[in-house]
Formats: C-alpha cells, sequence, structure tokens
C-alpha cells in the first residue's frame, strides 16, 4: 500500500482507465462504480502523473542507452513479413506552469506521433487495383460546387467508375506499438528509431515508412529509416488535387489528376499542375492562403516535394501501405484523451499522458500490469500537488 492506501492493483486500475477516458472526472465516476466506494478525480489525476512521469523516466533511459550503444541483447527475430512505420501528429492545448489557479499562457503545441506496425500481404505481379478506388472519387462530390455542366461530368464520372470493387488487396494490420511525446523532432527521432530496433524492424521481408508531407517526418526517414521504401500518404495527395481542381473551376480535372496519380503518372501530374499556374502567371512566389490559385500552388508544391514517393502501382504490387489513415486513426485517440478546447496541461503532465495511452494502445512489448508488479512503493513517500488538465 502506499500512502494513499491503495494497492499496486487498485493503482493500475485507477491508470489504465485514467488513460482510456476523456477525463479524470469520467474516470473517478467509472472507479466508483466498480470499487462501490467515493474516488476522487485529483487522485486519480495525480496517480496517473506520478506513474505516466515515472514512465518517461524509463523510456528516456531505454533511448539514451540505445542513442549510447549500451544496448542489451536482442530477443528473437519474429522475422516479420511487412514492418510500416507510421508517423504524424496531434494538438495538445498548454498553460503556463507556476501562475497558481487558472488558465495563464494557453497556447498549442503539437504532439509527434509514430505507430510501428506489422503486417501482412501478397506480392502481385501486375498492379492488384489500377482503378481508382470509388472513395477517392466521392470527395470532390461532398459539399462540391459542380460547373453547369455537372449533368456530363457525372456521367463521366459514372462511366469511368469500375463495376466492382476489386478484392483485398491492402496489407492486413497485425501488431502495433506506438511512440509519442511533446519533445522536439531531435528527440522523438531517437525514440522511434529505439522501438523499431526492440522490435527487429530492420529486419523484416519488406520495410515501408508512410507519412504525410511535412519536412520534419521526411528528415525522420532520412536519417534514421533509409532503407524503408517512403511512400507520400495518398489521401493527403488526393485532397490537394481535388482542391486544385475545384480552384480552376474543373472538379473533372481534379478527378483526371487523381486518376493519373493512382496510376503511377506522378510526372504529369506535377508538369500539368505547373502548366496550370504558368498559365494563370503564379510564378514561384508563395500565395496567401486568401489567393484564388492558393490550393492549385499548394498541390504543386506539395506532389514536387515528394516526387521520389508517389509511385503507388509499385507500392501496391510489393503488397505495401499507400495511405498513413493507420496513424490518423491513432492520432484521433490520443486527441480523444489529451486534445479539447476545456483541457489546459503543464508541458510535463502532456508527456506523462502521453506516454500512459501510448503504453495502453500498444499489443507488444511490458504492459502498465508488468511494470506494477515491479514498481517501488512506500507508505511514506510525499509528492506535488501539482495536477494533470482533465
Amino acid at each position: 500500500m502506499d500512502e494513499r492506501h491503495a494497492s499496486p492493483e487498485l493503482q493500475r486500475k485507477l491508470t489504465e482507465t485514467a488513460a482510456r477516458v476523456k477525463s479524470f472526472a469520467v474516470a473517478a465516476k467509472i472507479a466508483e462504480l466498480w470499487t462501490e466506494q467515493r474516488v476522487c478525480s485529483r487522485t486519480v489525476a495525480r496517480i496517473a502523473e506520478e506513474v505516466g512521469s515515472e514512465l518517461v523516466v524509463e523510456r528516456e533511459a531505454v533511448v539514451d542507452d540505445f542513442t549510447h550503444h549500451r544496448r542489451h541483447a536482442e530477443g528473437e527475430d519474429p522475422k516479420h513479413p511487412l514492418a510500416a512505420v507510421f508517423v504524424d501528429g496531434g494538438r495538445v492545448q498548454l498553460r503556463d506552469e507556476g501562475q497558481g489557479p487558472g488558465v495563464h499562457g494557453e497556447r498549442w503545441a503539437e504532439d509527434k506521433i509514430a505507430r510501428l506496425q506489422t503486417m501482412t500481404s501478397a506480392t502481385h505481379a501486375v498492379d492488384p487495383c489500377p482503378a481508382l478506388p470509388s472513395c477517392y472519387r466521392q470527395p470532390i462530390l461532398h459539399g462540391a460546387v459542380l460547373p453547369d455542366d455537372s449533368c456530363g461530368f457525372v456521367d463521366w464520372l459514372d462511366r469511368t467508375a469500375p463495376a466492382e470493387e476489386p478484392a483485398r488487396w491492402q496489407p492486413t494490420p497485425q501488431t502495433r506499438t506506438c511512440v509519442a511525446t511533446m519533445e522536439p523532432l531531435e528527440k522523438f527521432r531517437w525514440m522511434v528509431q529505439a522501438e523499431a530496433k526492440r522490435r527487429h524492424f530492420f529486419h523484416a521481408a519488406k520495410k515501408a515508412f508512410v507519412a504525410d508531407g511535412s519536412h520534419g517526418n521526411w528528415t525522420l526517414w532520412q536519417r534514421h529509416f533509409p532503407d524503408f521504401v517512403p511512400i507520400l500518404d495518398f489521401v493527403h495527395a488526393a485532397e490537394y488535387l481535388h482542391a486544385a481542381g475545384q480552384a480552376i473551376g474543373s472538379p473533372t480535372q481534379g478527378l483526371a489528376w487523381t486518376q493519373a496519380l493512382w496510376q503511377g503518372c506522378s510526372d504529369n501530374v506535377i508538369a500539368e499542375l505547373r502548366t496550370a499556374l504558368d498559365t494563370r502567371g503564379v510564378g514561384e512566389e508563395t500565395l496567401d492562403e486568401k489567393h484564388e490559385w492558393f490550393d492549385l500552388q499548394r498541390a504543386w508544391v506539395y506532389l514536387s516535394n515528394a516526387s521520389d514517393k508517389l509511385d503507388y502501382p509499385r507500392y501496391r504490387r510489393d503488397g505495401l501501405p499507400t495511405t498513413s489513415s493507420l496513424i490518423e486513426s491513432q492520432v484521433k485517440e490520443f486527441n480523444a484523451r489529451l486534445k479539447g478546447s476545456e483541457k489546459f496541461w503543464h508541458e510535463s503532465n502532456a508527456e506523462a499522458m502521453l506516454e500512459l495511452v501510448s503504453r495502453s494502445l500498444r499489443e507488444d512489448g511490458p504492459t502498465l500490469a508488468d511494470y506494477f508488479a515491479t514498481r517501488p512503493t512506500s507508505p511514506f513517500r510525499r509528492h506535488s500537488s501539482v495536477t494533470t488538465a482533465a
């Protein structure tokens, strides 16, 4: 029992509950239901913060050992058929520490998140899905203002749509772990590599690194995963191409560009976007977001910067993922716990909660139950009274 007269098992349950629901108040209410005793939300918050902070220290020690080549003996290589690293970021609202009651210095900050996913997939002699799937055709109809010949446009869309969707060709997810932090990229990248090393990702039969066009994502790939196949998320690219078509008043053209990109004609798409900009007198200057040709320029810049990461037919033949949808959905899991207009975290507390959520989501490696089985405790300890956000 610790100073709060809570057993390790009770603390584990409180911590896991706090990591999985939207607030400490909800966690306390749930705890009351299964303990049939009153549970204070501040107590839940303090326990969660303490455990999360301890886990951050443990994680930093592991990364420090890896960075300085003090590496432990590796376990047996599971020989993954496909190992994929997905990287993205969410948003967390921070506040200044040591300012007394209330919220001071509120600001939004980005948390960095990586998903390390093992998968299974088949290799194909020919492209298993040469026609653009219907899910990438629909966005241009959702809320779009069609031109006067909209009837003809819809007819054209119906004629080019495949009669039926092909059999599943996408890789099948197996086991995931994740890394999340408020720390800068310089620290985050070592965390991701250390976790990939622990899980034998560098010995997988096939390897992929998937992300959107953020420069930081590809710096991480270049420095730590250069032998992983780099893949730009197709969903973002399709979104920008549809927006570019809307900008020039031609949803049909936006769809044609998206279809061409899907079929591997990225050079043609980039060239046509550049021609469209030149025709409208847009040079190399960066346009304001409110400029009428901003979406057109954004699509050109986005694809030009990632011209070596757009070979989608090859990725499909090799059984590699073409979208970052898995990390996008995982970011939402983190955001569900940490993001909210009413939530203001201290940076250290946000880091602790990110680590707790990471532990609760992972499907490989030590669990919170393992940690609590050997966690030192004492009835005489005194802890800080600073609490987390919600």
